[in-house]
């Protein structure tokens, strides 16, 4: 990793510096990704999203005292892996409402899927119905909506979120 973070510096004193930088808080900075990621992979991610930023900043870098930089180093690390783990769970709830919209074959459960979407109001329930039942994609949605593709997003998420707090009411778990 330190060879490809290398590579993005262009004078020699510049790479030394970075050097000494990377070795001096480079392993605390991977016990801080691993502590809130719980994956090392990822927190390897994290650690080489934060010497980037440190390289991408790197004239900076000299302005900030010698004591501080550590934290600081220490604080892009925390805010790359919280970015991970946000994207992670988002990613997660998605596959959530993936797995909870395929299951129609099952007619209980296509049956309660019906009843939840029809307590919606009508702007919501037909963008959902046309993205999670049909398969739509935002423009196909959006054509035949007749509405823009950020207000066919909106109201997928905001439908979302509310279908969701219906199920919970009804007593699905998601």
């Amino acid at each position: 990793m330190l060879s490809y973070l290398l590579a993005a510096l262009e004078s020699e004193e510049d790479k030394r510096r970075f050097i000494e930088l990377y070795e001096e808080n480079h392993v605390r900075a991977e016990q801080t990704a691993l502590r809130i990621l719980k994956n090392p992979h990822d927190a390897e991610d994290a650690v080489q999203n934060a010497f980037l930023q440190v390289i991408h900043h790197f004239d900076k870098i000299l302005e900030i005292p010698c004591k501080k930089l550590g934290f600081w180093i220490i604080s892009i690390v925390k805010n790359e892996a919280l970015m991970i783990l946000r994207r992670k769970q988002k990613e997660l709830l998605q596959e959530d409402w993936d797995t909870f919209s395929a299951d129609v074959s099952d007619p209980t459960s296509y049956n309660e899927l019906v009843q939840l979407f029809s307590q919606l109001p009508p702007t919501y329930r037909a963008a959902l119905e046309m993205r999670l039942i049909n398969g739509y994609s935002g423009k196909e949605i959006e054509q035949h909506l007749g509405i823009s593709e950020s207000a066919v997003n909106t109201r997928i998420s905001r439908g979302r979120a509310l279908l969701r707090e219906i199920a919970v009411k009804e007593g699905f778990h998601i």
